[in-house]
C-alpha cells in the first residue's frame, strides 16, 4: 500500500488508505463524504478481512454517487470474471498496478476532471431551479398585492381637497 500511495503521490494523486476496514458496507459513502473522496482504488478480495468483497463496497457507494471513479483491483483473470464484478470504472489485476500507474493516475485525473465538470454544470442547474421558483413565488405575492391594492383604490380614503393637494407640487 505504501508503494502505491508513493508511486501514485509522484502522479499528483493522494491515496487515503483505511486501516480497519469498516464491518458493513454501509459505512463507506460517509467516509467518502467524510474524506471528499474523488475516486477509489479498491481491493476486489476485502473477503479476507471483512465478511464483504471489494465489489460490494463499490455497489452501495454508487447508489449514492454514480459519479465517483472506480478502479477495481483483483489476482482474477478479468476476461473470466469481468461480467461478475459490474460496477466499476477501470479494472486492473493486483500484479500490474506498479507498471501501469501512470495509465491508471492519468485516468483518474481525466474522471476526476469531468466529475467536478458535471458536478459544477449540476450545481448551476439546481442554482437555476431555486432562482426559478423564487421567481415564481415572487411573482406569486405581487400578483396576490396587486389584487389587494386594487380592491383598495375603490374605496374612497381621502377627502376630494386633500387628494387634490397630495397630487400638486
Amino acid at each position: 500500500v505504501d508503494v502505491y500511495t508513493r508511486l501514485f503521490a509522484l502522479e499528483g494523486l493522494k491515496l487515503d488508505c483505511l486501516d480497519n476496514l469498516p464491518l458493513t458496507v454501509d459505512s463507506y459513502y460517509d467516509i467518502i463524504l467524510e474524506r471528499n473522496v474523488d475516486f477509489l482504488i479498491i481491493d476486489f478480495h476485502l473477503e479476507k478481512q471483512v465478511a464483504y468483497k471489494g465489489i460490494d463496497v463499490l455497489r452501495e457507494i454508487r447508489k449514492h454517487d454514480s459519479t465517483i471513479y472506480a478502479v477495481l483491483l483483483t489476482d482474477y483473470e478479468l476476461d473470466d470474471f469481468a461480467d461478475q464484478f459490474g460496477d466499476y470504472d477501470y479494472e486492473l489485476q493486483k500484479s500490474e498496478i506498479t507498471s501501469r500507474h501512470k495509465d491508471v493516475a492519468e485516468k483518474i485525473k481525466r474522471a476526476c476532471g469531468l466529475r467536478k465538470e458535471n458536478l459544477m454544470y449540476r450545481a448551476v442547474e439546481i442554482k437555476q431551479q431555486q432562482e426559478t421558483e423564487t421567481i415564481r413565488l415572487l411573482q406569486e405575492i405581487s400578483s396576490k398585492l396587486d389584487e389587494k391594492n386594487n380592491r383598495g383604490c375603490h374605496y374612497g380614503i381621502y377627502k376630494k381637497k386633500t387628494l387634490g393637494k397630495l397630487l400638486k407640487p
